[in-house]
C-alpha cells in the first residue's frame, strides 16, 4: 500500500521551474500548500524534501502537471511564454497571473492534441497563415482582401447574420477550416484573448466571458493578424490602444478583415450620411450592417479622415465608461458550454479519431479535457 507520508527523493531543479513557469513566487505556492514559506524553499534548496502526499498536491491541485514529471531527470522542454508573446515586454511577462498561465498551459496542450491527431501536419494543405505570409512584401489593405476573400467574408454576407453571435459562428467555423483553430477560455478581466503561433498548428483564444459577440469578433481577427506575422499574441484594451508596431499593424489588418474601406464608403453614400456631424443612430445602423461595434466603425472613419480624433477619443470614453467588460454567467448545460469552448470541428476531431482507432478512449478524455463517461453526451451534442 503506498504511503503518501513518505518522502520523496527528487531534483529541486524540477520543483523551481514548475514553480516559475507559472509565475508563481514561493510566498503564494506556501499560502495555496498551507505551509510556511520556508518550507517551500528548503525543498527547492534540496536541505529537505516533500512527502509523495505534498507531491500530488503540488502537482495536480497548484503546477497543474503529471506527477510522473517530479521524477524526470530534468525539467522537460516547454515552449516558453516570451517566445510567444514578443510584443509584450519581459517585466510584463513576469507580472501575467497563475490563473492565465494556467490556461496557456491548456492551450498549449490543444496544439500538443492536434499535432498527435494529424502527425505534426496541418489538415488543410495551405492553411490561411501561411498563404499570407508574406506580410513584408505587401500592403496591409492587400493582405485583408486576400484573407476576407479566403475566408469568404464582404458585405453582402455580413448582412446576413442574424447578429454578432450569428457572425462569430461564421468567422470561428471559416478559420478552422482554413487551418486555424479556434478555443475560447473563461478570461474574465485577464484579457480579451491571445494566440499561440505554431508553424503547423497556430491557435486563437478568445475570452468565453467577453461582454458582446462584437468584441470577439474583432479579437479573433487582430489574433489572426498575430500569427500571420509570425507571433502570438495578448489582446487587451492596452493592445488594441497600443503605438507598438506589430499591434497597429494588428489593428489596422483586423479592422480591414471586418469592415472593408470601399463597401463601407458605398454604405455612407447609400445612407446619405455625413461623417462630419455624424449620429448615434448613423453610427449604430452602420455597426449593424456589418456586425461589428461601433467603435470599429468609428475608428475606420478616423483611419479614412473622415471624423476628428477628438469625436473618437470622445465617444471611445463614454463606451469604455458605460458597457461592462464581461458579461454575467448565467450557467447553462455543462457540456453546450464545453462544446462553446472547444468547438465543434475540434472536438468532431477527436471523437472521429477515437472511432477509428488512431486515438484510445482514454486519450480522447483527456484531449476533450473531460471524464471517459462523459465523451457519449457530447457525442450526442455533436452528431445529433
Amino acid at each position: 500500500m503506498k504511503n503518501n507520508n513518505e518522502i520523496i527523493p527528487i531534483d529541486q531543479e524540477i520543483l523551481i521551474w514548475a514553480r516559475k513557469r507559472l509565475n508563481l513566487d514561493i510566498t503564494e505556492v506556501a499560502y495555496k500548500l498551507k505551509k510556511k514559506p520556508s518550507i517551500i524553499t528548503s525543498w527547492e534548496t534540496g536541505r529537505s524534501l516533500p512527502s509523495l502526499s505534498q507531491l500530488e498536491t503540488l502537482a495536480y491541485d497548484i503546477y497543474k502537471i503529471p506527477l510522473a514529471t517530479f521524477f524526470l531527470p530534468e525539467p522537460p522542454d516547454e515552449p516558453k511564454i516570451n517566445q510567444q508573446f514578443r510584443t509584450i515586454p519581459e517585466s510584463e511577462i513576469s507580472k501575467l497571473p497563475y490563473q492565465f498561465m494556467i490556461l496557456v498551459k491548456e492551450a498549449q496542450y490543444y496544439q500538443e492534441a492536434l499535432k498527435e491527431i494529424f502527425d505534426n501536419k496541418n489538415p488543410i494543405d495551405d492553411p490561411i497563415h501561411k498563404s499570407v505570409k508574406e506580410i513584408n512584401g505587401n500592403s496591409i489593405e492587400n493582405i485583408a482582401i486576400q484573407i476576407r476573400k479566403k475566408l469568404n467574408i464582404n458585405k453582402e454576407v455580413q448582412s446576413s447574420f442574424k447578429d454578432s453571435t450569428e457572425a462569430f459562428k461564421y468567422y470561428r467555423n471559416a478559420l478552422e477550416t482554413n487551418g486555424i483553430f479556434v478555443f475560447q477560455q473563461t478570461l474574465k478581466n485577464i484579457c480579451r484573448g491571445y494566440s499561440l503561433y505554431d508553424k503547423q498548428f497556430p491557435i486563437v483564444i478568445v475570452n468565453s466571458s467577453e461582454f458582446s459577440d462584437t468584441g470577439k469578433n474583432f479579437t479573433l481577427f487582430h489574433e489572426l493578424s498575430h500569427l500571420v506575422h509570425l507571433t502570438g499574441g495578448i489582446s487587451n484594451e492596452y493592445t488594441y490602444q497600443s503605438t507598438n508596431q506589430i499591434e497597429v499593424a494588428c489593428n489596422k489588418l483586423a479592422s480591414l478583415i471586418l469592415v472593408d474601406n470601399k463597401e463601407l464608403i458605398e454604405e455612407l453614400k447609400y445612407l446619405n450620411i455625413n461623417t462630419r456631424n455624424l449620429q448615434d443612430n448613423e453610427l449604430n445602423l452602420l455597426a449593424s450592417g456589418f456586425k461589428v461595434s461601433q467603435e470599429v466603425i468609428l475608428r475606420k472613419l478616423l483611419d479614412l479622415d473622415l471624423t476628428s480624433t477628438s469625436y473618437y477619443a470622445e465617444k471611445r470614453k463614454q463606451w469604455l465608461a458605460f458597457t461592462p467588460k464581461t458579461k454575467k454567467n448565467k450557467g447553462g448545460n455543462h457540456f453546450n458550454i464545453k462544446l462553446s469552448k472547444l468547438g465543434h470541428y475540434y472536438s468532431s476531431l477527436i471523437l472521429k479519431n477515437m472511432y477509428t482507432g488512431k486515438i484510445s478512449r482514454y486519450q480522447a478524455s483527456e484531449f476533450l479535457n473531460t471524464k471517459i463517461n462523459y465523451i457519449p453526451k457530447i457525442e450526442k451534442l455533436i452528431f445529433k
